[in-house]
């Protein structure tokens, strides 16, 4: 037998004699002490679909534990597979041979009848850490054998971190997957995880956890070469509806469709067969449908989209390498599909993720678009109409490698539809809809314009002994934001090192190494910092007056954007650390000579960015983070002080 690249061979009796008599005498060295011990975990899987023989990492480090997978043929229950494989699974770790093998080890169950039918159907566990070099994983029983060579690789670097809830209190037993053949690890009782990886490791880290969700989603890494630590999320409790299906029916007069300008993500569960739900006030798509791959969708049409390579999306555990996109409102998978009422019916009658299910007509109007990104295809319907009327909908749906599944609406002129998941095994005998809008926890916003301007005697700074900490997107070009009080700053500025600015005034930095920060998606390995209480990047800024115009000209980090003078007194100093760049403002006066002004940005080599200040004299001034873009058509100042 042979498969995906997993091969098996032929054993003579004397070569098994030989393998036992070693793992014997491996058996007395590790009651002796004198070989040192290894994890291992070794249990059935229950179900009727075997999975595929595999491992997990595929480049494992001497820092991971390596997990398998393992099928069998389908039997009645545990009892009934170990009688007919000679015994009771069994692992054992042979460091002297550097092999790993998976039997059956006798005496099998010599029982009477098999009753209770528990189907099983393959096996999983885990082993090592292992140390570096070469091993051999080694499966055998009733007749087959498989064998897996694999590289144990030098863990260059450590990504680590903490999982917390918004109260602190740490959350073990997540599980944390690393892509792009990165393997993964769980958190332990106090929510700590590290992972190594190898050198250069380019990646997405996804955690999840049964009745969470995590803010944020996911981190991406790109050419690993140090180390990585406050790789923190925070998980909320999600315990899911007993009966949520996942589908809202707008259907009449007193039930309208409610959720314009909202972002619903559905996080699935470790297996696949279950969502938690969140939501997010929105004022943009959060993929720029521009450069995608246009649809040409007739009246109730649909067109087929293949992802590229080996990529698939998921829903309720079923994998797809494509997918049909309906001009009513909808993906399908398996089929495609031409209907337009939107019935329940018709909404479970196959695999389906409705984001408007209605009568549409792409060919009257508006645009379908898809495109492809590196760990999500989107599909986005622009300003498409409804069958017979001239008004606009605009919404799109991302599809995460991961398995999320994210839906967004803009502007829906439309009153009615639906809106949600199908397995695709016809409406529930005991479906109750779900109020999408009430029922999913809101989750902090994702900023557009990250900006507050105190600007009058009724609008004065009130974020004295406060940090917000801005948290990247998932493409970094978006942000969510915490606020929390604190007594002293987060990063101890003695040591670091000071700055002599003049009045209106700015200096270069450069860091070292390799390490770099960024914002909304742009990367730098150098910035200025401005006398005037902020921080560029493309050049630097002597720029005195508090403006919106001045604040959102060029890239800029804004902690305290006003007319200062380190030249009359304080303290401007900088420090890089291991995760993170540090500019703190101390007692830094106003250029009046009034008031004393402390503060300080933390630039993490992540992409988040911490804002914290303790007292400060200023009363108007600007606070936030500018793309360089110029100032929003439709601007609106943030209140941070009424983060949560």
């Amino acid at each position: 037998m042979s498969k995906g690249g997993f091969h098996t061979s032929v054993f003579n009796k004397e070569d098994m004699t030989m393998k036992r008599a070693i793992f014997t005498l491996i058996s007395i060295l590790f009651l002796c002490g004198i070989v040192s011990g290894y994890e291992t975990s070794i249990s059935w899987i229950h179900g009727v679909e075997p999975p595929g023989f595999g491992r997990s990492p595929a480049h494992p480090t001497p820092a991971d534990l390596i997990y398998f997978t393992v099928p069998t043929d389908v039997f009645q229950n545990e009892m009934a597979a170990e009688r007919a494989l000679g015994g009771v699974p069994s692992i054992m770790v042979n460091p002297v041979e550097r092999e790993i093998e998976i039997w059956f080890k006798g005496p099998a169950f010599d029982g009477g009848m098999i009753v209770n039918p528990d189907p099983v159907c393959g096996l999983e566990g885990y082993f090592g850490p292992l140390e570096e070099g070469s091993w051999l994983l080694y499966v055998h029983f009733s007749g087959t054998v498989w064998f897996d060579r694999f590289e144990v690789y030098p863990a260059a670097s450590v990504i680590s971190g903490r999982v917390r809830t918004s109260d602190g209190a740490g959350i073990g037993g997540v599980n944390l997957k690393f892509s792009n053949g990165g393997g993964r690890t769980e958190t332990d009782n106090n929510g700590f995880y590290a992972k190594g990886v190898p050198e250069g490791w380019s990646g997405t880290v996804t955690p999840s956890k049964s009745g969470y969700i995590f803010n944020p989603p996911q981190r991406s890494y790109l050419d690993v070469t140090s180390d990585k630590s406050n790789q923190n999320y925070v998980g909320i409790m999600v315990p899911p509806p007993p009966n949520d299906y996942f589908t809202e029916y707008f259907s009449s007069d007193g039930d309208l469709f409610d959720l314009s300008n909202r972002s619903v993500t559905f996080t699935p569960t470790t297996d696949g067969t279950f969502y938690s739900g969140s939501q997010q006030e929105i004022k943009k798509l959060p993929t720029d449908p521009a450069g995608g791959t246009v649809l040409s969708l007739g009246d109730d049409d649909n067109k087929r989209v293949q992802l590229n390579g080996s990529e698939t999306v998921f829903i309720f555990s079923s994998s797809f390498a494509s997918f049909y996109v309906g001009s009513n409102g909808y993906i399908t998978f398996g089929e495609g599909d031409n209907e337009h009422s939107e019935s329940l019916s018709d909404h479970f009658d196959t695999k389906r993720i409705s984001i408007l299910f209605e009568d549409l007509n792409p060919s009257a109007g508006g645009l379908v678009s898809w495109k492809e990104l590196t760990d999500r295809a989107v599909v986005t319907w622009e300003n498409v109409p409804e069958y017979g009327s001239g008004n606009s909908n605009t919404f799109q749906i991302e599809m995460f490698f991961d398995g999320r599944i994210q839906l967004s609406w803009l502007t829906v002129e439309a009153v009615n539809g639906i809106v949600g998941l199908s397995d695709g095994l016809g409406v529930p005998d005991d479906f109750e809809e779900t109020d999408i809008s009430e029922e999913y926890p809101l989750l902090p916003p994702v900023f557009m314009d990250y900006t507050e301007h105190f600007s009058s005697e009724i609008d004065t700074f009130d974020l004295s002994n406060t940090t917000i900490i801005f948290e990247p997107t998932v493409d970094g070009t978006s942000y969510s934001a915490f606020l929390k009080t604190i007594k002293q700053l987060p990063t101890n500025p003695a040591g670091g090192m000071e700055i002599e600015l003049e009045d209106d005034d700015y200096r270069f930095v450069k860091l070292s190494g390799q390490a770099t920060v960024s914002i909304f998606g742009s990367v730098f390995g150098s910035f200025y910092i401005g006398s005037n209480g902020y921080i560029t990047f493309t050049e630097g800024d002597d720029d005195y007056t508090d403006s919106l115009s001045s604040h959102f000209r060029m890239n800029r980090i804004s902690m305290l954007f006003n007319d200062l003078n380190p030249s009359e007194g304080g303290v401007v100093s900088w420090k890089q650390l291991a995760d993170r760049v540090v500019v703190t403002w101390e007692d830094v006066p106003e250029y009046s000579g009034n008031g004393s002004n402390t503060f300080q940005v933390e630039m993490y080599f992540d992409g988040r960015i911490q804002l914290s200040w303790l007292e400060v004299g200023v009363e108007n001034c600007i606070v936030g983070l500018s793309d360089g873009l110029g100032v929003p058509e439709e601007f609106e100042e943030v209140d941070f002080s009424e983060l949560n």
